[in-house]
This record gives C-alpha cells, sequence and structure tokens, in this order.
C-alpha cells in the first residue's frame, strides 16, 4: 500500500511547473520563520534538498544569519542510521548516499539530543502528522530514537498533502507541524 501511495505522491510532485514549485519552494522558506519553535532554535537539524522536493538552501541561509547552527545528517548505509554534523556552508556539502548531498565524514559532528527543531522531506503527509518517507526509515529511526528531544517539522508542497490518512506501522515518528506554500499544519496535543 505505502509503495502505491508513493507512486502517487511523486506524480503528484511532477505535476508541478518548475515555475511552480519555484514558487512554492520561495514561500514555503519564507512561511518557516512563522513557526515560532524554528524562529527561537538555537540549532537547527536540515536536509540537502533533492530536486523533487522543497527546496532548503535558503532557509539554511537565514537561519545562519539569524545567528541559528545548521546541522546535517549523513546517511550510514551499513547501519540505515543519521550521523548529524554541523555545517558552516551548502558549498561544504558533498554528494553521499542515494545522491543527497550530505557532510563529509570528517565534519564536527553534533548529538540528537542537541537539535531544537528537525526540519524533513517526505512525499506525502497528512493531519494526523503522517508522513510517507521513501522508505528507507532513516528520518523515523531518527526521531523515533530516545535520545530525540525536539520539535519535528515536515516541509511539503501542497500538493504533497495525502486525501486520507497515511497507513503508519509502529516505527513511523508522527511531525509535530508541516509547513507547506499555503499554510503551518500543527499538530494538536491531547
Amino acid at each position: 500500500m505505502k509503495d502505491a501511495l508513493r507512486g502517487t505522491a511523486r506524480e503528484r510532485i511532477r505535476s508541478l511547473t518548475p515555475a511552480e514549485r519555484e514558487r512554492a519552494g520561495t514561500a514555503i522558506a519564507a512561511r518557516v520563520w512563522s513557526v515560532a519553535e524554528i524562529t527561537s532554535a538555537r540549532r537547527l537539524l536540515l536536509y540537502a534538498a533533492l530536486p523533487s522536493e522543497v527546496p532548503t538552501d535558503k532557509i539554511a541561509e537565514e537561519a545562519r544569519r539569524r545567528g541559528i547552527e545548521v546541522i546535517y545528517p549523513r546517511c550510514l548505509v551499513q547501519t540505515q542510521e543519521m550521523a548529524l554534523h554541523r555545517v558552516a556552508r551548502e558549498a561544504d556539502l558533498i554528494t553521499g548516499s542515494f545522491g543527497i548531498r550530505e557532510p563529509e565524514a570528517a565534519s564536527p559532528g553534533a548529538a540528537r539530543d542537541e537539535i531544537d527543531v528537525a526540519l524533513v522531506p517526505g512525499l506525502a503527509w497528512d493531519r494526523q502528522g503522517g508522513r510517507l518517507g521513501r522508505g528507507a526509515g532513516y528520518y523515523d529511526r531518527l526521531l523515533a530514537h530516545p535520545a530525540w528531544r525536539g520539535f519535528s517539522c515536515g516541509l511539503f508542497f501542497g500538493v504533497q498533502e495525502a486525501a486520507t490518512r497515511l497507513p503508519s506501522d509502529p516505527w513511523d515518528a508522527p511531525l509535530d507541524a508541516v509547513v507547506t506554500e499555503r499554510e503551518v499544519w500543527r499538530k494538536r496535543r491531547a
């Protein structure tokens, strides 16, 4: 079921023209700064976007301008976990696992419990905080780890919202919030 949903999500993303994707990305980069947890963060975990994902370089630039330290993940294929690294500028990222720009192994490390906010990608999201990733579970393992204490916020184009609740496995980590070009959605607290 998840594989079929991933296919549908990819089709929706491909339906965006380059101009629509650029406009949406610019709007999302501005809208993230309306989220109090992000503006008050000292350390921000950010992903280096693939061409189909919400771009993040402008968010990284603005974070640094605001004095927020930017941290990027590096995929450890053998363990299917992420190592976290401090990155001073995006030019320091190299093409790594899965064709994703990531820090070099020698980059200064960071611990999970140091991160205030994680901005995460995905293929789809729902209004229960469900997130459909690419299937390898890297972000789920990070966000479900006992040492994780941060706020998790997905960055999605509006077309990536699922019409119904996404299927969820016990290891799937829900998001606290989602930012699209149209809105900021927040998970209701029980």
